[in-house]
């Protein structure tokens, strides 16, 4: 797996960035199942980020089951549909908070959001 076009913002913390990033990844296939990721130090290395940050990733990770580490030597993806299945409806439900909070910060009301929505689903 590449992280080269991985891109941090300042807005939140980087661990759930690229918790983020490696949940996209599976679901776009860029991570198959028991593929092998980077050791901590090494992404680490590889982002300039603090070990601890990719440390905090994983272990996020490994919590909603979504990665497996073996004998604290490698961490594999673990995919299969319940995975993907939670990931999927994880990744929709943020798509649709962010939109909200971005029609909400531009002044649309209720009525003018559910206008977008139907104009941009009907085209």
């Amino acid at each position: 797996m590449n992280f080269k076009d991985i891109q941090f913002n300042k807005k939140e913390p980087v661990y759930p960035q690229l918790s983020r990033y490696i949940k996209k990844s599976i679901l776009s296939n860029e991570l198959t199942h028991y593929e092998e990721l980077p050791s901590r130090r090494e992404l680490a290395m590889q982002l300039s980020i603090n070990p601890n940050t990719v440390q905090k990733s994983y272990k996020q990770l490994e919590d909603e089951g979504i990665i497996k580490t073996i004998s604290n030597v490698k961490s594999v993806a673990i995919v299969n549909e319940e995975v993907l299945k939670k990931l999927h409806e994880e990744m929709i439900k943020e798509t649709v908070h962010r939109f909200v909070k971005e029609c909400q910060s531009s002044g649309l009301n209720f009525q003018q959001t559910i206008s977008l929505l139907t104009e941009a689903w009907n085209n």
